[in-house]
């Protein structure tokens, strides 16, 4: 066999192998692209064995001679083989990562948006009704705890048995407070703005062995309950007042003691004053001096101030009394006025 024979029948071997690698390696891409795999030419399980006959058996390929213009057509073809797989790669990776993200976008979009759903329904779930919950306690005390989700720090008013005080909730809607009870069917109820609210019903049996004085007002008025036990004089060990309370627990040594309910942070806010004397645990007989007393202040000089008071008392109904004042002018600022008129006094005797 020549010299330009074996160049021949070697380049038309080269030539054929690269074809048929390149379907295999490409075929799917290109199936992809241009139709389904029936729409193309069955090349693959066909000319595989052609390539192997070609190449072992000679005598097929040397009965005709060929001609120089039948070798140069191979041989221009053979050479030309390493383009097309030099390109094949930079045309064929375009289609195939178009495909993959035009099939992979459909089925990652359900996964995605499924879990999104969830927390929405979820919200919409949300009670923001408003709850309370009342709970009696030693001295006739009730503990009040307020839930209202959908009011993180807001303000909202107790009403109970004619008394009224305000406050708020902290950041999560909560709120709990220690409310001295006027009924032994006590009912409380806490109003928020804009129409929501919840109420709370408690049995409170104690009640009736207990003094209790009320004093309500709002705003800066400069109100405050005085009570003298047993002829205490001002700044002594009896004298119960706001800069000197007492706790609940003194009721339990024969004490009274007193609690201011209300934030008075907030603007205009309703503000309430109760003391309390044990009654029916008296450890000595004796008077209990009651007064209301307001103080001047730059906050309410020269202006109107309104107050109310509510008194219960073992075996006596309930007494209420308002009262509406002009103060004095703000060049009297730090004085006191004394009203002896807006509370009795309380008469003690021994248990």
């Amino acid at each position: 066999m020549s010299q330009t024979r074996k160049i021949a029948m070697a380049g038309g071997t080269f030539a054929v192998a690269l074809g048929i690698g390149f379907v295999m390696q490409n075929g799917d891409a290109l199936a992809s692209r241009f139709g389904s795999a029936s729409d193309l030419p069955p090349p693959i399980p066909v000319e595989a064995p052609q390539v192997e006959t070609v190449a072992v058996v000679e005598p097929a390929i040397e009965e005709p001679a060929p001609s120089e213009a039948m070798i140069e057509p191979v041989l221009g073809s053979a050479m030309a083989m390493p383009e097309p797989e030099l390109s094949a790669p930079e045309t064929v990776e375009a289609p195939l990562q178009l495909a993959a993200v035009e099939m992979d976008a459909p089925a990652i979009a359900p996964d995605v948006q499924a879990p999104l759903v969830a927390p929405v329904e979820q919200q919409a779930e949300v009670d923001c009704t408003p709850s309370m919950f009342a709970q009696s306690g030693a001295s006739a005390m009730v503990s009040i705890d307020i839930d209202a989700p959908c009011h993180p720090s807001a303000r909202f008013t107790v009403h109970h048995q004619g008394m009224m005080f305000t406050d708020v909730t902290d950041g999560d809607g909560l709120a709990h407070v220690d409310v001295p009870a006027l009924a032994e069917m006590s009912v409380f109820i806490a109003a928020f703005p804009g129409g929501d609210g919840a109420v709370a019903t408690v049995t409170v049996p104690d009640v009736a062995e207990y003094d209790r004085a009320v004093l309500l007002w709002q705003g800066d008025s400069g109100l405050q309950i005085h009570a003298r036990e047993f002829g205490a004089e001002y700044g002594s060990k009896g004298h119960v007042w706001n800069g000197a309370p007492r706790s609940p627990e003194a009721a339990e040594m024969g004490g009274g003691f007193l609690v201011r309910l209300g934030k008075d942070t907030l603007e205009n806010p309703m503000m309430a004053e109760i003391y309390t004397f044990p009654t029916g645990a008296a450890p000595q007989s004796g008077q209990v001096i009651l007064s209301v007393e307001a103080e001047i202040t730059y906050g309410n000089c020269a202006r109107d101030v309104a107050a109310q008071s509510i008194q219960i008392a073992p075996d006596m109904e309930t007494n209420a009394l308002d009262l509406s004042l002009t103060m004095p002018p703000c060049d009297t600022v730090g004085d006191f006025l004394v009203l002896s008129t807006m509370l009795n006094d309380l008469t003690i005797a021994s248990r």
